[in-house]
């Protein structure tokens, strides 16, 4: 499978924890510049490049109004081979959702949103600096619904300072009412020069423990797992299988272009990222030259292990056969020693042709992944 990212550098405002690249309307008001470097650079994939996912994040791209999304969403098919599509997939706040919106997304082909709940918790919003509340999210939520989305996915953040272990399972409870295809369950973390880290280093807010946040994590894959969701990988459950296919490629080493500013692509061995900077991005587009500011070739066995790590994130394991098929390395030559010691000490399990993680390793899983890299 190979994919396709687009990401969308806009924000109506900066959440406290985020770190990820985003300009704000009175930072930035040329929407239609970008969206004209965008399909300048979607020209300049390969002609035979047909990707199985498209996953369109940010950002927010419903930060775009109706007509620029549906402009945006007419650049993606005049410039790629959507044929082989099986996931169309788009990121939403529900702040910024309108049924005009949703109407555009729908003809455009969108087959799976995800929407960025975070909490039910109105205090916990208020401390991540999301600008919508609980009742709005739930109201954005059947909206969707309403529009006719079959595949809806719910982000939930985890270990929030001040909620108690009652306040966790009311979040996963009320993903279980609402009844999404999909929930990705998030980790809280503190990106450095975020407002959330400042406040953590100056001990205005005080994360939970260790031991609580396991206990916390622990319970609520138990009530999600009762209701029927299957918990596929460390931070994300499905209902009836339907996992997100783009992060599934992502997960196993598979090929795929990012476009858009600070977006990232892995294609034949190479991996490349375009420069964090969105007037530059434009510029260099609008002039002819290249986007790219970072280009790296790994080693095969760095890459190797590299894929071992994100794979082992799958609840189910690394199909070894697969792996050695993807890789060119057979498990045992790569990091034999490392996978017996650790199968010995119970935090990996390994099966005639699968290697996992046991449940004890979950919550551990980046001590786990940094003997193996």
């Amino acid at each position: 499978m190979t994919g396709l990212y687009i990401h969308i550098p806009i924000c109506i405002s900066r959440c406290r924890y985020c770190d990820f690249y985003k300009m704000t309307p009175n930072e930035w008001d040329n929407v239609s510049l970008y969206l004209k470097s965008l399909e300048m650079e979607l020209a300049r994939l390969p002609k035979d490049f047909a990707p199985d996912t498209v996953f369109i994040g940010g950002g927010t791209p419903t930060a775009l109004d109706a007509s620029d999304y549906a402009s945006m969403l007419e650049s993606i098919h005049r410039q790629i081979n959507l044929s082989n599509v099986v996931e169309f997939s788009s990121e939403a706040n529900p702040g910024s959702l309108t049924p005009d919106k949703l109407a555009a997304m729908k003809a455009g082909g969108i087959n799976r949103v995800s929407i960025g709940v975070q909490s039910f918790s109105d205090k916990a919003l208020r401390l991540l600096g999301r600008t919508h509340k609980s009742k709005g999210a739930i109201e954005g939520y059947y909206m969707l619904r309403n529009a006719g989305f079959e595949n809806v996915n719910i982000d939930l953040i985890q270990s929030v300072p001040g909620m108690t272990p009652q306040d966790i399972l009311a979040d996963a409870q009320q993903v279980i009412d609402l009844k999404p295809e999909h929930l990705s369950y998030y980790n809280l973390i503190y990106e450095p020069g975020t407002p959330m880290t400042r406040d953590r280093d100056s001990g205005r807010i005080v994360p939970p423990g260790d031991d609580e946040e396991a206990d916390n994590y622990f319970a609520v894959k138990d009530l999600l797992e009762n209701a029927g969701y299957g918990h596929y990988e460390i931070s994300n459950f499905s209902r009836n299988e339907q996992h997100c296919q783009h992060n599934v490629l992502y997960w196993q080493g598979g090929e795929y272009f990012g476009c858009g500013p600070s977006a990232h692509s892995h294609w034949k061995g190479k991996r490349f990222g375009n420069i964090r900077d969105l007037k530059v991005y434009c510029d260099r587009l609008q002039s002819n030259e290249s986007a790219i500011d970072l280009m790296e070739e790994l080693p095969s066995q760095e890459k190797a292990r590299e894929t071992l790590v994100m794979w082992m994130r799958m609840t189910d394991g690394v199909n070894l056969k697969k792996f050695e098929k993807v890789t060119g390395h057979h498990i045992d030559s790569l990091c034999g020693k490392s996978v017996q010691s650790m199968v010995e000490e119970g935090l990996l399990l390994r099966e005639e042709n699968r290697l996992s993680l046991t449940k004890d390793a979950l919550f551990i899983c980046n001590a786990v992944f940094s003997e193996l890299v």
